[in-house]
């Protein structure tokens, strides 16, 4: 596999790429499917949660023990290895939104990020519009 892969589609065959990069399987809801991932840094577990849509979208929740993340209309994600990842991505046609989990159990959302600000020299932008447009680069290296 390659050190990054983009999968356009979240269902419960795509998921099964996201339970080998976790090395741990998701438990059937019904509903949804709903994996725990051990936050090695505070010592506990973060739930991850995809429910599934018509058209191949998902909602995407996440659960820690002091917030609760939500990506709706995610229409994607990419399994980044190297870092030990998956990005969760919702796009329309000038933004885009990512919800990145790590196998570590951390996790970070970026909305309604411009598309324009992944392309621009890094030099540029605000140390906040930074971290954005570095945590979604990636999206934009695996363009077909």
């Amino acid at each position: 596999m390659s050190t990054d892969e983009k999968y356009n589609l979240l269902n419960r065959e795509s998921a099964k790429k996201i339970e080998s990069l976790f090395e741990n399987p998701f438990e059937d809801q019904d509903d949804c499917l709903s994996l725990k991932i051990r936050n090695i840094k505070n010592k506990n577990f973060i739930s991850l949660n995809l429910f599934f849509e018509e058209g191949n979208t998902g909602l995407v929740s996440v659960y820690t023990d002091n917030a609760h993340l939500q990506l709706q209309s995610c229409d994607g994600f990419i399994l980044s290895n190297m870092l030990e990842e998956v990005i969760f991505i919702a796009e329309s046609d000038d933004k885009i939104s990512g919800l990145i989990i790590s196998k570590q159990g951390d996790c970070s959302l970026y909305s309604n990020v411009k598309k324009e600000l992944l392309n621009k020299d890094f030099m540029e932008l605000s140390s906040e519009k930074l971290l954005a447009a570095v945590a979604l680069s990636v999206v934009e290296s695996t363009k077909d």
